[in-house]
């Protein structure tokens, strides 16, 4: 009988010294069978399994009967987020913070912090936050979800959570139920998303042990074999063979067509690659977490559900909502779910409504973050727990608000970026350095040669989110518009932004006056498309250099064009063509001292291939006018075959390098000798 189905879990905050918290720990633990211990530090433990916190993406799908996370050095929502929801009810989760916690130092707060801020000379306000979530203190509100933990450790251990054989436990009425609905809609595909803890893979596990039995062809795939262990485990309890698991790539690859294809995980997998898989089988069933579990948000399910009804196969929408992991009404769940995946209340009345919010500000406005971080997480493919530390523990970011009717209905976060020392600048344009922080310079930088992109100062619109019944009223609009008055106030030259490319969201931004100035160069593996980045000026000395940089994406544009180096959608390729007109820049395929700097930039330093295509167009086309270039010369037939991308790093070996580093070795040395010898 398993007991953990019946039972809440038990939370101890402990304030102690690490060895003793993981004496008490041990001692707790005496009768129990699966406990784990996770810790920044490098522990010698006898007693537990050991993890270190950068190995926890390894546990998605494995559950313990005890949990110790060692939060001391540095608080990590994620992994609370993650290992939270590995605790079989009746377990134990001990979350240690040792003494002084919101005084002392945090090794994890540094990924938040932009060059040139350090842990050492920045402090988080977010850990107040927490604190605050686990003693309770936040909230006096009737409607205040209470802490689970207590400082208390059980005088005893705890008992054995499961008696007798529990090898082959039963499915609960919901799961059969609905393995008895996906059975009854076969043909078809099929989402089934649900929170963490519902037996979502236990009931896939039992799906594809039934089709086998039926002598189906079957496969299951996922981001990597490891997270399936529960799929894999009760499958393999069913049947003498192994869970036929295929790989994404490998499963695209062949042609080999299956009557049930099981896609677990399915939101850490591209969406282009998820919509070819519904091809792959007469049934598909893509299974994932709706937040939280695996580093996504709620629009996951929303955009790919849209794409779904668009397939000529009928599309069915499932859920679970009782846990099987523990009890319902998990006091821990809970917790967790008020702390960091709230669901945003659009009707909540704001009797103070702040415009923009930043660092310590949050710490008066705690019930709006939850509301504007889940807001945020109903809107975007990807968001994870830490993004909400982010928000409020990065100075460079502030949270833009918008309201209608003293209701919060849109919100958009800032990132202040730029200004960076020449020194520094010119390191980033050769590759050199990547200091953390400021995306956007960095990259006019070291993609687009922009030689002095770093010495301005940007506001980078890194998020904007609008409520889904308030959206295309214009509310999107308006909040760009005090945004971008803001910018002006503030002396910042460029409002700028980045997002994955499609023709609905380009022609947003270009109805709001920004200009395209740098496509991205590969596809982007959440979303599936390319990321593009645009700005507008808010001075004319802005406006002056905008125009030249937009310029010179419009020529980038024209000039790779022919060579295919990209498969975009036909309406947003159309959209990029009709805004990139080229206007008094030099002729499009005149090579031009800005194309030789470029060039120089990749010869010499570590400017990426994919950011001088165009430039290397031109200066074939000019050796060829000149009539410098003979195919019957090995050297010669790599540039003109890369020029013209009818060669890449794919053939390295066919043409006799010996891989890729050589290859490209050889063709910065050939582009170098051919610039040395123009005029």
């Amino acid at each position: 009988m398993l007991l953990s189905r019946h039972q809440h879990r038990h939370c101890i905050l402990s304030k102690t010294s690490l060895p003793e918290a993981l004496a008490l720990f041990y001692r707790t633990c005496h009768n129990l069978q699966n406990t784990l211990v996770v810790s920044h530090q490098a522990l010698d433990d006898q007693h537990a399994r050991y993890i270190g916190l950068n190995a926890l993406k390894n546990q998605l799908g494995n559950s313990y009967d005890a949990v110790f996370i060692d939060l001391s050095e540095g608080l990590n929502l994620s992994a609370l987020a993650i290992l939270a929801g590995t605790v079989n009810g009746g377990g134990l989760l001990v979350v240690h913070l040792g003494d002084d916690w919101k005084n002392r130092d945090d090794r994890e707060l540094a990924r938040f912090l932009p060059w040139p801020m350090t842990e050492a000379n920045h402090k988080s306000s977010y850990k107040c936050i927490f604190w605050d979530a686990l003693h309770n203190i936040e909230s006096t509100a009737a409607d205040a979800v209470p802490s689970p933990f207590t400082t208390q450790w059980p005088e005893n251990p705890l008992p054995s959570l499961t008696i007798g054989d529990v090898s082959s436990p039963e499915l609960t009425e919901n799961q059969a139920a609905l393995i008895a609905t996906l059975n009854n809609h076969t043909n078809a595909l099929h989402t089934l998303l649900a929170p963490r803890g519902r037996g979502k893979s236990f009931l896939l596990g039992e799906l594809l042990h039934q089709a086998k039995q039926d002598n189906l062809c079957i496969a299951c795939t996922a981001t990597a074999p490891h997270n399936i262990s529960t799929v894999k485990h009760r499958f393999e309890t069913l049947n003498s063979a192994s869970l036929p698991f295929i790989a994404p790539d490998a499963l695209l690859a062949n042609d080999r067509h299956y009557d049930l294809l099981v896609v677990d995980e399915a939101a850490s997998l591209p969406i282009p690659m998820l919509e070819d898989m519904a091809n792959k089988a007469k049934t598909v069933i893509y299974s994932s977490t709706d937040f939280g579990y695996e580093g996504v948000g709620r629009g996951f399910g929303l955009r790919f559900s849209e794409s779904l009804r668009q397939h000529r196969k009928p599309y069915y929408r499932h859920t679970l909502q009782q846990p099987i992991r523990w009890a319902e009404n998990d006091p821990l769940e809970a917790w967790l779910d008020a702390m960091l995946f709230q669901d945003f209340q659009p009707k909540h009345i704001y009797s103070t409504r702040p415009s923009r919010l930043n660092g310590t500000d949050w710490l008066s406005h705690p019930d709006l973050l939850d509301q504007a971080f889940a807001l945020l997480v109903n809107a975007h493919y990807q968001t994870n727990p830490d993004n909400k530390r982010w928000i409020v523990d990065d100075p460079s970011v502030t949270t833009f608000l918008e309201y209608e009717h003293d209701q919060l209905v849109g919100v958009a976060l800032i990132s202040e970026e730029g200004g960076l020392p020449d020194v520094l600048s010119g390191q980033v344009l050769q590759g050199k350095r990547r200091p953390r922080g400021h995306l956007l310079p960095q990259s006019l930088l070291a993609h687009e040669g922009f030689d002095d992109a770093g010495r301005f100062r940007y506001w980078r619109i890194s998020r904007i989110a609008i409520a889904s019944g308030q959206r295309r009223l214009g509310l999107g609009s308006r909040l760009l518009a005090r945004i971008y008055q803001g910018a002006k106030q503030h002396n910042i030259e460029f409002v700028a932004t980045s997002f994955a490319a499609t023709a609905d969201v380009l022609s947003f931004w270009l109805t709001n006056h920004y200009k395209m100035v740098r496509l991205g160069s590969s596809k982007d593996q959440a979303s599936g498309s390319y990321s593009m980045m645009m700005l507008r000026a808010t001075s004319p000395v802005a406006n002056t250099k905008l125009e030249q940089w937009q310029q010179h994406f419009s020529r980038q544009w024209h000039r790779e064009t022919p060579l295919n180096l990209r498969t975009l959608p036909q309406d947003l390729s159309a959209l990029i063509n009709q805004h990139c007109e080229i206007g008094d820049f030099p002729p499009l395929y005149q090579f031009t001292p800005k194309d030789s700097a470029d060039l120089t930039l990749f010869c010499q330093y570590h400017r990426p291939y994919d950011a001088i295509r165009g430039q290397l167009l031109s200066l074939v086309l000019l050796l060829l006018q000149n009539k410098q270039l003979d195919e019957n010369i090995p050297k010669d037939r790599l540039l003109l075959g890369c020029a013209l991308n009818i060669l890449s790093e794919k053939d390295a070996k066919r043409l006799g390098f010996h891989g890729k580093k050589h290859f490209y070795q050889a063709l910065k040395q050939t582009v170098q000798e051919r610039l040395n010898q123009l005029p």
